[in-house]
């Protein structure tokens, strides 16, 4: 059996599979680049179980493999996917996500047989990455990021929080607003919803319109798409809930163009209409949460 287990064979086998973590935590760190990747509350703890042990079994097969080539190779390219992984997760909280790899990283990056020097002068560089790194994205969220808060206004909100306090009384026609129902398009290429925003002022509530049938459900999680929205409207007063929004189509020069009509206060007599066409580009840096 010492024998097995020694054998340089049995080795580079196990060292090509521990590729598959890696490539695992690349996937979910472009995953969380190009989406929101929001748990599921009830399978958050079977998650986090399952992905803590997979940290554990892995790390084990890499230190066991830790003078074979391909093992030396994910050692070094571990950090800074991590980093990233990091990065784009950092605004949600979502910690368990970033936790075990950057466990698996550091410890594999100083017990990996790479070269010394190696280590050394790419020690030295993720350093610089990941302080200089954090620091520039503290920075820019500081100075070019919105100051205000948004939370989006469905049934899922917080009876803890200030916002269902400013919406409590309005909850089951808030309810019927955003059921799929209503705030799906007719061709259900888009969905709008509702935001309250918190801000230095009075606050607000915002319309916005998003595409639709994009977001993929997983087991333990969805990945939400973000980056692409159009705001509709943005003078709602904050905890009154829009009497009416809803699609429309109305016919201009023998095409039919979809509109959203909406009321945003029971004082407003007539409907104001907004078409939903030339949706903005999906925007890449949406992470870094910019002021647009």
């Amino acid at each position: 059996m010492r024998d097995w287990f020694s054998n340089m064979w049995v080795k580079r086998c196990v060292s090509v599979f521990t590729l598959s973590y890696a490539a695992v935590i690349t996937l979910l760190t472009l995953a969380s680049f190009l989406y929101d990747l929001v748990f599921v509350e009830e399978k958050k703890a079977a998650f986090l179980v399952v992905y803590g042990l997979a940290a554990l079994v892995f790390l084990v097969l890499m230190i066991y493999t830790r003078d074979i080539f391909m093992t030396k190779l994910i050692s070094v390219l571990l950090l800074p996917i991590v980093f990233f992984l990091l990065i784009f997760n950092i605004k949600n909280g979502n910690w368990i996500l970033i936790v075990p790899p950057f466990i698996v990283a550091i410890t594999m990056f100083f017990a990996s047989g790479a070269n010394e020097t190696l280590k050394v002068i790419l020690g030295t560089i993720y350093l610089l990455l990941y302080v200089l790194g954090i620091v520039a994205y503290v920075l820019c969220n500081m100075l070019f990021g919105s100051t205000s808060v948004e939370t989006t206004l469905d049934m899922n909100l917080d009876p803890k929080s200030t916002v269902y306090s400013y919406y409590k009384n309005d909850l089951q026609h808030l309810s019927e607003l955003v059921s799929d129902d209503n705030a799906i398009s007719p061709d259900g290429r888009y969905r709008f919803y509702l935001a309250d925003v918190k801000d230095n002022k009075d606050g607000c509530l915002k319309i916005y319109v998003v595409p639709s049938g994009k977001d993929i459900k997983l087991k333990f999680f969805s990945l939400n798409e973000k980056g692409i929205r159009k705001k509709i409207a943005t003078n709602g007063t904050r905890g009154v809930v829009p009497p009416s929004v809803g699609w429309t189509v109305i016919q201009e020069d023998g095409k039919n163009i979809l509109y959203l009509a909406y009321r945003l206060t029971p004082q407003d007599t007539s409907w104001k209409l907004s078409k939903v066409t030339n949706m903005p580009k999906k925007d890449y840096l949406e992470f870094l949460g910019l002021d647009t």
